[in-house]
């Protein structure tokens, strides 16, 4: 790879020939952008935003001839570094392919460009009783593309499946130049090596995706809403269990939250009387969802936990602003950062029965490195993903590889993932070398050089 010789005006010059002027964003205009989570997203100082699939191919086909490397974006919502780029990459901004080609309310599908936002998709979806059937935090940010190239989850993926199930069938521009076109609009399709999901997930490192078909879902109706308290993580997991055994209850979202994420982020949004029902400063937090018809069944099991000792106390919210104070406080998943920065963060998954003793036993290395490390721990608790957010309030660069080994102890043992859904970009590109055996790791390898033979495709990511 040789791009680190290129010159921004031997680009541009390049550039000039291959794509429309009105594609390309000068350094004097990047400089202006919001860079998103990671200061160094933009570093590259090069933008180019095609408006077609024939403009990616004439780019990607060029920058391959170039030896340019490309740098895909979305909503640049990245926590693991898969967005960054250098001086001599080309950023390739996907925000001008952001058209809803078609919304099928008979087939319940979608097929839509990469730079529509999470949150557009759901309000079109929503004018005809439909939902992608996927959420998270990020999603007025977030783009479809970006969700797909990282196999994103969120809250719903314990009932409706992450991206990866979502997706119907793709369209994409290879490392190559090369058309990948696999739109299907159907979920059976046996036609040889379902190729499109080696790119779901593959982070911008194969090709640029230029169209996606996903499956839609109904779209939920009114919502009850429950803030519940438990002593612990243990206390925590029976109430879940005994929840979902409930006949007739149906769970839309079982949301977790460590004492100290929960006391501190209310109390950054002035909302500590949100939490004033649980007086022990260490009782862990669930937030539930089920369906409005379901709140009466939701309250008489939530007492049965309570008489089983396995919930300490319980509020439902009694209006639409109740349940947005509540949610905010699970969303609003920065504000540690105020109290305790210089946090590193974390995204594991591992089986839910497992979670408790995980806890007690990460509460002990994470000690033992460093007594006053704190841990600030939210999750989608039903599948068994917790986000770990680590820090003492201030830098502690020499221990990250200390404190990252204690995060992977025990996860492969139990079944469990060291990345569940923020991808490997460059931030877990040890964990993947020591967790991930060594003839799959020459797998990905050979799949890179088959799909991005020039290696121009996100350098430096995931491998």
């Amino acid at each position: 790879m040789l791009t680190a010789a290129h010159g921004t005006d031997e680009i541009l010059s390049g550039l000039s020939q291959v794509v429309d002027a009105s594609s390309i964003i000068l350094p004097d205009r990047v400089k202006l952008l919001d860079p998103g989570l990671d200061d160094h997203n933009l570093d590259a100082g090069l933008i180019v935003a095609p408006s077609s699939v024939d403009e990616v191919r004439a780019l990607v086909s060029w920058c391959a001839t170039e030896s340019v490397a490309l740098v895909p974006h979305g909503g640049r919502t990245s926590l693991a570094g898969a967005a960054t780029s250098q001086r001599g990459q080309l950023v390739l901004s996907t925000s001008r392919l952001n058209k809803i080609i078609e919304l099928d309310e008979a087939s319940g599908t979608a097929l839509i460009e990469p730079g529509v936002t999470l949150r557009e998709l759901q309000l079109a979806s929503a004018e005809i009783g439909l939902s992608p059937g996927i959420d998270l935090g990020a999603r007025d940010n977030a783009t479809i593309g970006g969700m797909v190239s990282t196999n994103a989850g969120g809250q719903q993926s314990f009932r409706n499946g992450v991206m990866r199930h979502r997706v119907l069938g793709l369209e994409a521009v290879l490392g190559n130049g090369n058309l990948f076109a696999d739109l299907k609009k159907v979920s059976k399709s046996n036609e040889g090596y379902a190729l499109r999901h080696l790119l779901i997930g593959s982070e911008g490192t194969l090709g640029v995706l230029t169209k996606i078909s996903l499956a839609l879902l109904p779209v939920d109706g009114d919502k009850a809403t429950a803030l519940v308290s438990c002593r612990d993580e243990a206390a925590a997991v029976k109430t879940f269990q005994r929840l979902r055994a409930q006949p007739g209850l149906e769970l839309l979202a079982v949301e977790f939250m460590s004492p100290g994420y929960a006391r501190i982020t209310a109390a950054e949004r002035g909302e500590e009387a949100t939490l004033a029902f649980e007086p022990d400063q260490n009782a862990v937090f669930l937030l539930l969802d089920t369906p409005l018809q379901d709140e009466s069944i939701l309250s008489e099991t939530l007492l049965t936990c309570s008489e089983h000792e396995e919930l300490s106390n319980a509020i439902f919210a009694k209006s639409e602003t109740d349940r947005a104070k509540f949610w905010a406080i699970r969303e609003d998943v920065f504000l540690t950062d105020r109290q305790y920065p210089d946090s590193i963060s974390f995204d594991i998954s591992l089986p839910v029965s497992a979670l408790p003793d995980y806890a007690t036993a990460f509460a002990q290395r994470t000690g033992n490195i460093l007594p006053d490390l704190k841990v600030f721990t939210i999750g989608h608790l039903a599948d068994g993903n917790m986000h770990l957010t680590i820090s003492c309030g201030r830098p502690v660069p020499d221990l990250h590889d200390q404190i990252r080994r204690a995060v992977n102890v025990g996860l492969a043992e139990v079944g469990g993932s060291f990345s569940a859904e923020h991808g490997i970009g460059i931030e877990k590109r040890k964990s993947l070398r020591e967790n991930v055996p060594a003839h799959q790791l020459d797998l990905m390898r050979s799949i890179k050089q088959l799909f991005d033979p020039a290696g121009i495709m996100n350098p430096g990511k995931v491998l």
